[in-house]
């Protein structure tokens, strides 16, 4: 784990509020697992850059507290926040259906105090779900998860075309998008 301290803090404070609404509500279930997607995912593995939105799904649905925007002090002193994204939805990303058994848990954030346990996108998972927008964020995360994780362009063009496999519509820009990151990734590929 790369992930800065500081907004691991953040984000610690942030499933704490959650945890606390969870609490409140009366819920006495299992623990609801959140899958961090996203920069969040990015610096965890990478520590490459800051992100101020949380990308995630869980697996239960339930109502998030109102205030979900954590402030934080960046490294360099300046001032950064947080915030949850509602606007996240993972109909829309590209995402392995195995996705959620593939993440993994992110230890020392407190998952264990918690109803609300925190788990990653496994790094391959990561990498595939930025295949979609594919803005030069993307590209660069993809860069960073293939360098810092090893992963190959074999690997990703295998898991891309499963996940790929569950989807309508037109495949092209995403076929696209593949072979271009592949080809940067092992330019022999």
């Amino acid at each position: 784990m790369k992930a800065f301290p500081e907004l691991t803090s953040a984000l610690r404070e942030m499933l704490d509020r959650m945890d606390a609404s969870l609490r409140a509500s009366g819920y006495l279930g299992p623990p609801v697992l959140m899958f961090v997607a996203g920069g969040v995912a990015v610096n965890y593995y990478c520590g490459t850059r800051y992100t101020e939105d949380v990308d995630a799904s869980f697996s239960r649905r339930f109502v998030l507290p109102k205030d979900l925007t954590v402030n934080y002090r960046r490294r360099d002193g300046s001032d950064a926040f947080i915030y949850f994204d509602q606007n996240y939805n993972t109909s829309f990303a590209l995402l392995h259906e195995g996705f959620e058994e593939s993440a993994r848990e992110w230890e020392g954030i407190g998952n264990e105090t918690r109803r609300v346990h925190l788990r990653v996108l496994a790094p391959l998972d990561l990498a595939v779900s930025k295949l979609a927008r594919f803005s030069e964020q993307d590209q660069a995360d993809i860069h960073a998860l293939a360098a810092e994780c090893n992963l190959t362009a074999v690997e990703l063009r295998r898991r891309a075309t499963e996940a790929m496999a569950n989807y309508i519509g037109d495949k092209r820009p995403l076929l696209t998008s593949l072979d271009l990151i592949c080809r940067k990734i092992e330019p022999s590929s």
